[in-house]
């Protein structure tokens, strides 16, 4: 579990997350377009920023349907803002979606039915417990490729700006036995085959691809607790400790 310390005036405050609640991003867009399975994407000139520290509330990129069997990329905001919510401090409660509740739960179901997206990402960081002080990070990403695609839920509303707030969230799953001694819970990564049925698709083509997707090819290693604070930024926070990675 991630715990994130915000800052706001005066006050800290501390929010703590499940799974996913932290991850990476510093894929190109060449490597997203050689990595989508031929999906027709539609992508900016300019690659995204590196954010090696990502939490929930801030900036990354999401795949939504376009065209008929495409895809376009979009910035959001991690944290999906339904139209109706009030209290925009809901987003740190919806940075997840989990997969056995999705289409139930009145934040989501809305988007599971129209609104599926796919959520870039080089990695993620889980923590361990080593006791009751002490918490050790790890950093799991794929071993065969540079970004993978998490199965995602976006929405758009009204910002406080005026304009268009777009937000996403991040669905989840059981952990495949690979990662479950780091985590309960993963993120529903999805292969790249079922990228148009997933976008385009009805709802019922969406589960029947969720509870049947394979194995991810996921490995991981020790990172610095540095990662826990976000205020700390830069790719050695992916940089394996000394010690063997899995």
């Amino acid at each position: 579990m991630a715990v994130l310390l915000v800052h706001s005036g005066s006050t800290a405050r501390h929010y703590s997350f499940g799974m996913c609640g932290r991850d990476s991003q510093f894929y190109t867009w060449r490597e997203v377009h050689a990595f989508s399975g031929g999906l027709p994407l539609v992508t900016p000139d300019a690659d995204p920023v590196p954010n090696y520290n990502r939490a929930p509330t801030q900036e990354g990129w999401a795949i939504v349907a376009a065209d008929q069997d495409g895809g376009a990329a979009l910035p959001m905001r991690w944290g999906l803002l339904p139209a109706w919510a009030k209290d925009t401090r809901l987003a740190y409660k919806t940075i997840n979606a989990r997969l056995e509740t999705v289409a139930e739960k009145p934040a989501f179901r809305s988007a599971w039915v129209r609104r599926r997206c796919l959520i870039p990402s080089s990695g993620y960081y889980e923590w361990i417990q080593l006791d009751p002080k002490t918490k050790q990070p790890y950093f799991i990403h794929l071993a065969d490729a540079p970004v993978m695609f998490y199965a995602g839920l976006w929405d758009a509303r009204t910002g406080a700006d005026g304009g268009e707030l777009l937000t996403y969230s991040v669905i989840t799953r059981d952990a495949d036995q690979t990662v479950a001694t780091i985590h309960d819970r993963m993120p529903l990564i999805l292969p790249t085959d079922v990228f148009p049925a997933w976008l385009h698709g009805t709802s019922d083509d969406a589960m029947s691809i969720a509870l049947s997707v394979p194995s991810a090819n996921l490995v991981y290693h020790p990172v610095s607790r540095a990662v826990g604070n976000v205020r700390n930024t830069g790719p050695q926070l992916v940089e394996p400790l000394v010690g063997s990675s899995h």
